[in-house]
């Protein structure tokens, strides 16, 4: 009998990007999801160290891990001498992270994912990167010089190095090979898609909208503060529904702070002031994910009006609800299309207002229980579509 496949998972992420650890805790509930004769045939290990170590998301996944690695245990320490010794082995063979190999080999890791193994080097485990976006090719006015040059060397050890890239979109695929014409390595798109806990449809959400002190009718936004998911075009169609005497309730979740843009929320706090929007507009910050998941199944729609994404997880979790989506029409939403979802212009506040009254005016609050059960039959199958997708990825590494 073969021995399983032991799969590595470099946790992502942190309280700075949710994303990041959503991505993994998705796939690692998307290859637990698959039928037992398929799950026995490989190991789940969860890598991970203190800057990325989130209680909630720790217990969510403790019953479909096979192990887990904290690796500020597991690593050898920053020391002089080490640095210098994966100094000299990065100059003898191209290696994105020397430190990290030791421990894969003592693990017996077969695939580590999302990581960078040269095509040519020598290693007794295979690995692919992942591309989350080209965000800062299309928005170099939101990072800086430092930044672009990072991503921009990164993505081109990959284009060089790597025999394939995993990305989540097909259009993050074609803007590889736009960014990487010369490039051999292949990609593979792998749309992501979210798990929900079971027990999360059972929670009341009408006691979440009081425990934060809501109006039962609301439209929700799940986005950290970061420039480009655009809440500014919201606050300015909101602006304009004033003058018509129309005063839709827009809440928003997600961290508050854009280490890129540190007056981001300035300018949107004083935009809430100048246009009188304090009654309308509520702030909740970062709030447990149930807690967020609750909101969104009270509210009559979600609205997503980011101007770039790899793959929208906010639109996938919509997508397990059944919710309706106002979306920005970015390539990538469009892509993700999900059922209920209407599109308009990214850049058109006057689009924005239209849809967001004939919502306000037409849709009722709570959850639909119907469209819920359906979504999550759907989900279902998505969900361990995913998952084999995933894995045939790994095996054809």
């Amino acid at each position: 009998m073969n021995k399983p496949l032991k799969i590595g998972l470099l946790m992502q992420g942190g309280r700075n990007w949710i994303g990041g650890a959503e991505y993994i805790k998705n796939i690692i509930f998307a290859l637990s999801s698959l039928p037992h004769e398929v799950r026995s045939t490989f190991e789940i290990c969860l890598l991970f160290d203190g800057k990325y170590a989130e209680p909630e998301i720790q217990e969510q996944l403790k019953n479909n891990l096979d192990y887990q690695y904290n690796l500020d245990f597991e690593l050898e320490p920053y020391t002089f001498i080490n640095r210098l010794k994966w100094k000299i082995i990065r100059t003898i063979q191209p290696h994105p992270e020397p430190r990290l190999s030791p421990f894969l080999n003592k693990g017996n890791i077969d695939f580590i994912y999302p990581f960078l193994t040269p095509n040519k080097a020598n290693l007794s485990y295979r690995g692919f990167p992942w591309i989350f976006d080209f965000q800062h090719k299309y928005l170099p006015h939101l990072f800086s010089d430092t930044e672009i040059k990072c991503r921009d060397s990164y993505f081109t050890q990959i284009s060089e190095l790597s025999s394939r890239v995993v990305l989540s979109s097909k259009t993050s695929a074609a803007d590889f090979q736009k960014f990487y014409p010369d490039s051999k390595c292949a990609t593979e798109v792998l749309n992501f898609r979210t798990s929900l806990p079971d027990l999360w449809f059972k929670l009341d959400p009408v006691e979440i909208q009081r425990k934060y002190f809501l109006p039962d009718k609301l439209f929700l936004i799940s986005n950290q503060f970061w420039q480009h998911k655009n809440h500014l075009i919201v606050l300015e169609a909101l602006k304009i529904l004033q003058a018509n005497s129309i005063y839709p309730k827009v809440v928003c979740t997600g961290h508050v702070y854009d280490h890129r843009q540190p007056n981001y929320l300035d300018k949107i706090l004083t935009t809430i002031h100048t246009y009188g929007l304090a009654s309308q507009v509520y702030l909740l910050g970062l709030i447990p994910r149930c807690d967020q998941i609750q909101l969104m199944r009270h509210s009559l729609a979600v609205i997503q009006p980011s101007l770039f994404e790899g793959w929208s997880t906010v639109v996938e979790d919509a997508r397990c609800l059944g919710k309706k989506m106002i979306l920005s029409d970015f390539p990538v939403h469009l892509e993700q299309d999900p059922p209920g979802s209407v599109f308009f212009d990214r850049n058109s506040p006057e689009q924005l207002a239209e849809l967001i009254a004939q919502w306000w005016e037409k849709l009722s609050s709570g959850s639909d229980v119907d469209q819920e059960n359906l979504a999550r039959i759907r989900n279902i199958e998505e969900v361990q579509a995913f998952g084999y997708r995933f894995l045939e990825i790994v095996r054809s590494a």
